[in-house]
């Protein structure tokens, strides 16, 4: 579990509403955060730190004091990654931009970051609400019947277990798809769920959604749960193995009014 956050700033104002959201989660656990931006000379290290400065300072006061680091790198990705692996135990929560379809809609660091660290990594969309940040509540867990998209369940459920969170696993399904009488639509969230909560002893809930637009629906149930986080794996049964972000995954992020934790799982290229 995280004690230390990370929120990359790339001198836009698209990136800094991450800020205080990542300051309530730090101080939830009682923990540090870093506000750190990536220039690729020395030279630009002093204005960058002012910069960081001004900006924390126009936020006001937050619940976690952000401590301002500038790196010099020619790869922000990299840099980024390098500062959270030197660190142990960091997560990243940044700000993603609101324009473009799959890996356009969390920007090309979040996609690189993804490929360099695999994740958890929080994103903020934009119409994610400026008071967000809460670490209970409802947790919306989607998965596909795949291994790949199964593979966040474990990172909600702990994350859950931590917080006092109720997760909730959600398939959607083709409201026109017809089922034999004999089987239930949801008996593959019911088992997935049941075995969750049997080896944990947490509550896990879940339900099934219909729709022809899978990110649609889980964005729609996520508000109407009021929901703090939702789960999702970067790749499922939705996208194609070349991608490195699954489009459901993007559209979430897109139109999610919480924050997104995406997980890419380390079998992918």
């Amino acid at each position: 579990m995280f004690q230390h956050l990370i929120v990359p700033i790339d001198g836009s104002a698209a990136s800094w509403p991450s800020v205080p959201i990542a300051a309530r989660m730090a101080a939830t656990v009682e923990g540090k955060l870093d506000v750190v931006t990536v220039v690729d000379r020395l030279a630009d290290v002093g204005p960058a730190q002012a910069d960081l400065r001004d900006g924390l300072q126009h936020l006001g006061e937050l619940p976690v004091e952000p401590n301002a680091q500038v790196l010099a790198s020619d790869s922000v990705a990299r840099a980024i990654a390098n500062h959270v692996e030197s660190i142990g135990g960091a997560t990243i929560v940044m700000s993603s931009h609101g324009h473009g379809r799959s890996a356009a809609v969390l920007g090309s660091t979040a996609d690189e970051l993804l490929r360099l660290m695999f994740g958890p990594l929080v994103v903020i969309g934009p119409h994610v609400a400026a008071d967000a940040g809460s670490l209970d509540g409802a947790y919306v867990v989607p998965i596909d019947g795949s291994d790949s998209a199964e593979k966040i369940v474990p990172i909600a459920v702990a994350w859950a277990i931590e917080f006092g969170a109720v997760p909730w696993l959600v398939e959607v399904i083709d409201p026109d798809l017809r089922l034999s009488g004999d089987v239930s639509e949801s008996a593959y969230t019911a088992r997935v769920a049941h075995r969750i909560q049997a080896d944990t002893g947490h509550n896990v809930e879940y339900d099934v959604l219909h729709g022809q637009r899978p990110s649609r629906s889980i964005v729609g149930f996520a508000d109407s749960m009021s929901a703090s986080l939702v789960f999702a794996c970067t790749h499922g049964r939705t996208g194609l193995e070349r991608l490195r972000l699954g489009s459901v995954a993007a559209e979430i992020v897109r139109h999610a009014e919480c924050p997104v934790v995406l997980h890419r799982p380390p079998a992918l290229s």
